[in-house]
Formats: C-alpha cells, structure tokens, sequence
C-alpha cells in the first residue's frame, strides 16, 4: 500500500512537472513564433516568397505539434493515476481499516449537505465552501487537475491557429 501510495505521489509530480515544462516550451515557441513572423514581414524589400510563407509556418507547426504531445502525455499520465487510484481504493476496501481510507474516502468532500468534517481524534475541524462558485461542487472546486491539461494546450492551439490565419489572409 505505501508503494503504491508512493508511485502516485510520483506519478503527479511527474505529470505536475511536465504541464510546466510544456507550458514554458509553448511560451517560448509562441513568442519565437510572433517575433519570427514580424522580423520576416518587416525584412523583405521586395515582397513575401512562398520560401518566406513556408518559413513562417514552420514554428506554428512546431508550436502545435508541442500541444499535442502535451495531450497525448498528460492523457496517459491520467490514465495511469486512474489505475493507481483503483488499486489503492480496492486496496484500502480489503485492510477493512476506518483511519487508512485516504483515496475511497474523499466523496464527502463532494457532499453539498456537509460543511464541515470534523477529525476522529475530535481535535481539528475543516470547513469548507459548499455554495456558490468557489464550492467543492462549483466551478472552481470541481476543476480537476485535466482539464488543465486540456485547457492550456487548447488555449496555445487556437493562438497558433489565429496566427496562421492571421498570416494566411495577409498574403
């Protein structure tokens, strides 16, 4: 159980340090991209060549193909953390244990007819918003870890795509 516990924990970190790693890879690809296509525009004298064209969308073709493999990634992390998750809930099922439910126990979190939860050692109370946006059911509390790794290369993709078009029509 502490294994498993352990590979999850490093399992997230992993997934955590990636998101950050292709985010700053996107940020600098982005603005290479933007300073690139302004220095080509403004470069050349004589009117944009196809070869000019061409070597404009090379880095939005390499700018995209960095939000998908930030996806494909980030998909297969999840889905190895859902089977970690799993195990460990079928795990802490068969110890039969009250005090070692970490990962089986979390829907109460969720309940909207709780607001606080209290220890069982009876010493710490935790309460938590229930209502509204910032609710554990609202929009902020049931944003889950993927749909940032959906969002962000979402939001990189459709600038990559404005640009193209923004290049495109200017032709």
């Amino acid at each position: 159980y502490k294994a498993l516990i352990s590979i999850i924990s490093d399992t997230e970190g992993r997934l955590r340090t990636s998101e950050l790693v292709y985010f700053t890879l996107n940020i600098v690809v982005i603005m290479f991209t933007v300073s690139f296509i302004s220095y080509i525009t403004h470069v050349s004298e004589y009117g944009m060549s196809y070869n000019d064209y061409g070597l404009m969308f090379l880095p939005i073709t390499g700018g995209m193909s960095i939000s998908v493999c930030w996806v494909i990634y980030a998909m297969r992390a999840q889905l190895k953390l859902k089977l970690r998750y799993f195990q460990a809930r079928a795990i802490e099922r068969s110890m039969d244990n009250s005090f070692v439910n970490i990962f089986s126990d979390e829907n109460i979190f969720f309940d909207p007819d709780i607001h606080s939860l209290e220890s069982f050692d009876k010493k710490e109370t935790l309460l938590y918003p229930t209502e509204g946006v910032t609710g554990m059911d609202g929009i902020v509390g049931s944003i889950k870890p993927r749909h940032f790794s959906w969002l962000f290369p979402a939001l990189f993709i459709v600038a990559y795509l404005a640009i193209f078009i923004l290049v495109v029509t200017t032709i």
